[in-house]
Formats: C-alpha cells, structure tokens, sequence
C-alpha cells in the first residue's frame, strides 16, 4: 500500500483508523476522520510527505492553505524538525490560527486566498521546499488510505452498491480515495468501484457548477475548508466522480450550518466543512449503503 524507503523513518503522530460509526439502520456509516491528531484528515497526507521530506533531508518548507492543511503540516514538521511557514488569508479560523503559532510555524497573514498562493510561491523561489497538499504525489498516497480503511471497516464488502460522501475544495481527499479504490479494484480486493458523492457548498461551487454546466457567483462560505475559487484539478475532479458513477453535489449554508447542529445532537462536533457529507446525504435523500466522511473538528471554527 505504501512503500518508503527500507531505512527511511515514518513520521507519525498516530493517524489514521479512525472510527467507523453506523447509524441506527446499520446500513449508514459515519467515518470519524475529525479524530485524527490535529482534527481533520490532512493528517494523513502529511504524515506521508513530511515522512518523505525527513529522508530527503529538506529543513525548512511552505505551505498556502486556509487552515487544516497548515495545521496538520506544522505538527507533523514540528515533530520532524523542520522549520515550516504558513501563508493564510486574513480572517481564517482563529482556532486554526492558534493551532498554527502552537506547532512553532511561522504564520504569514494574506489579504486573499489568492494572494497567500502567490506569495507562497515567491518563498519557492528563493529556495524554501513547497510542501503543497493540491500539488505533491506524496499527499495522495496518505489520503488514499481512507479507501483501504473503508474497505477493511466494512469487511471488504464495499462495491458499486456503496456511495461515499466526500467534502471536496482541492480535491485531495476526494482524488486519494479515488486513487485507493481503484488499488483495491486492480488487486481484485473489492469487487466494484464505490460512487463518489463530491460535495460543494453551494455559495462557493465552481466543480458542482462545471460538472452541472452551470454558472454561478463565488460568494463567502461558512465552509472555509472548501472555499476554493479556482480548483487547479478541477478536471481531474469531475472525471474521477463520473468514473465512479458518483456526482458532485452543493448544499445551501443553511442546510451546512443545520447539518453541524444535527450532528452536534448526536455528540459529535464538527466544523461547518466537515459537515457537508451529512447535509449532503440528507438533501438526496438519505441513500442506504453510504459512508459520510466527517473531516474536520468543530474547535477549528468556534460558533455559538
């Protein structure tokens, strides 16, 4: 499933087998990805890049990102021993940014999304290793084990039966579990590709809209995790959700908002972005044989 280096070190912080929870039918299953050490699945991939940075004896990297994926890189760099700069957009989560200055990275506030892409990017030039959760392999090959999770949880029965429901921004988990199932189909470990069910919040949806031949206007998400404008996989996105016979999806901020309460009152706390796959599931209309990935922890983005 994954191959280092034989005296390479894994840099880990205990990620990943995360739990599996079903709902009352036992045919609906809630994966706990908020559990893992910094509280969203961008743990995975960065246990497997910075594992790969540590071998190739890079000591101070970049990253842009709005929050989860900066979190997870500045714990597993700080574990590592390498010097990590974050660049974020003003008016990120303060519990992401508290969570950023606690794991010793250096945070450099952009006025934009954009602006933090452009900038990290100057710091690439003048040498700094970009460790980007949108472009390196390596991030895949810590996302995708999501899939070989999924598949050993449900007794390897998981097949073309199953939809999972997938938060999508840049697309890094949805593409990762893409990438596993098809290992496990190719190695004839499960028997059909499972649909996947990308899922967009509606004020900010630019894959939901090219997938559907739509247009429309990129506003402000409570979301923040996928609020991205401009996916640079867009295309790759839609194709490995039509190669699944899966769609992409978007949920309105009330029904975001309202999916974050709902889950609240089940005991679980999320953050507005890591509920998207439960008011996904409830806006088509509760399909059996589902798995709802739950992807980020509610202290990230405190709300009343």
């Amino acid at each position: 499933m994954l191959k280092f280096p034989k005296e390479a070190k894994p840099v880990s912080l205990g990620e990943g087998m995360t739990p599996l929870i079903p709902l009352t039918d036992g045919r609906v299953w809630l994966k706990l990805e908020f559990l893992n050490p910094t509280g969203s699945f961008k743990d995975r991939g960065a246990s497997v890049l910075v594992t790969g940075l540590k071998e190739w004896g890079i000591d101070e990297v970049a990253e842009d990102s709005s929050g989860n994926a900066g979190v997870a890189l500045s714990a597993y760099t700080k574990f590592a021993d390498i010097r990590c700069s974050i660049f974020v957009p003003q008016g990120a989560s303060e519990g992401k940014v508290a969570a950023l200055r606690r794991f010793g990275a250096n945070v450099v506030f952009c006025s934009t999304r954009q602006e933090a892409a452009e900038r990290v990017m100057e710091a690439v030039q003048s040498g700094v290793y970009y460790a980007s959760h949108t472009w390196h392999p390596l991030y895949l090959q810590g996302t995708k084990t999501v899939a070989y999770e999924l598949a050993e949880q449900l007794g390897w029965e998981i097949d073309n039966r199953w939809s999972v429901f997938i938060p999508v921004g840049n697309g890094d988990l949805l593409l990762g579990v893409h990438l596993g199932f098809q290992e496990l189909l190719a190695s004839k470990v499960i028997k059909g590709m499972p649909r996947l069910i990308g899922v967009q919040a509606l004020a900010c949806a630019p894959i939901y809209a090219a997938a559907h031949n739509l247009t429309l206007p990129l506003n402000k998400t409570v979301a923040e995790g996928v609020a991205v404008t401009s996916p640079p996989r867009l295309h790759q996105i839609v194709n490995a959700v039509r190669e699944t016979n899966g769609d992409i999806t978007a949920v309105s901020e009330p029904a975001i908002l309202n999916a974050v309460d709902e889950l609240a009152g089940m005991g679980l706390w999320v953050e507005p972005t890591g509920a998207l796959a439960w008011a996904a599931w409830n806006q088509l209309g509760r399909l059996p044989n589902s798995v709802l990935l739950l992807t980020g922890a509610g202290w990230k983005t405190l709300r009343p």
